[in-house]
């Protein structure tokens, strides 16, 4: 008898595919993303009726028009409070729910983002009552925030790509070492393992390129800035940079697991036939 049996094999090729997931964890994340994206609606169509109205004041500067830029100002910025409040929301559920990231990180993460949720919902209470000027005042507020905040957002994704990975990398050691057993145990009954003792060392090989790339993407990840000290002016163009670099390494890992994953595929075939 197999003791590494068919069945944990199939749940470690479920887990080595990055693109697949729990189901319910997907659901809930494509939930949160769905309401995301119906908020990026609403604003769309806040912006197009202020900036509507924007001009129909500068054309006709009359007291009516005046305050229909100024209901239209606020609307936008109320719609663009939300947006980003949801943007938030939807990663924090998306971490919340990542098996790669422990305990700790997740309470680190969610803690950080559920303080610029009150910060944000603070803004929303003070434009509700703002007059104009406090209106342009509080939209400086709120875009001075993303500037600053964009590069953490752009962090947090990256850790949580990364500590995916790192999830997935772990249990393929698991599964390796497994192997390595099962194979020894085949040779003690004078098996031939020639094919199995092949494909394991290109499936070993596999994960430690993929090891490569992830180490690569996490430095990439780790040397973007967010509060205190970040300059958004002089960093934006660094932070974008450094994230489509880590994001690429990610890739690249993924798509050596992929090729591991194949590996493992004829690995599962041979050890039943072996059976």
């Amino acid at each position: 008898m197999l003791i590494l049996g068919s069945a944990s094999f199939a749940n470690f090729a479920y887990a080595l595919s990055v693109k697949e997931s729990d189901a319910k964890t997907k659901e809930i994340y494509n939930n949160a993303k769905q309401q995301y994206n119906e908020e990026v609606n609403f604003y769309k169509t806040s912006k197009t009726q202020f900036l509507d109205a924007k001009t129909k004041y500068q054309q006709f500067k009359s007291a009516e028009n005046k305050t229909a830029l100024e209901d239209k100002a606020r609307s936008y910025l109320e719609q663009a409070v939300k947006t980003l409040i949801k943007k938030i929301q939807t990663a924090k559920t998306w971490a919340t729910n990542q098996r790669g990231l422990s305990d700790s990180e997740k309470n680190n993460l969610t803690a950080e983002m559920d303080k610029d949720i009150g910060w944000l919902n603070d803004r929303a209470n003070a434009i509700k009552t703002a007059d104009s000027t406090q209106i342009k005042a509080e939209a400086a507020k709120v875009l001075n925030y993303w500037k600053v905040h964009r590069a953490r957002v752009k962090m947090i994704t990256g850790k949580i790509l990364a500590a995916r990975i790192n999830f997935i990398l772990a249990k393929g050691d698991e599964f390796g070492d497994k192997v390595s057993q099962k194979i020894t145990d085949l040779e003690a009954k004078s098996k031939d393992t020639s094919k199995l003792e092949a494909w394991l060392a290109d499936y070993k090989r596999k994960l430690e390129l993929a090891k490569t790339k992830y180490e690569s993407g996490k430095l990439k990840f780790n040397a973007i800035k967010g509060e205190p000290g970040f300059d958004p002016i002089t960093e934006l163009s660094e932070v974008d940079q450094l994230f489509t670099q880590g994001n690429q390494f990610i890739k690249e890992a993924n798509q050596y697991i992929k090729e591991a994953h194949s590996d493992l595929v004829k690995i599962v075939k041979e050890l039943k036939a072996q059976n």
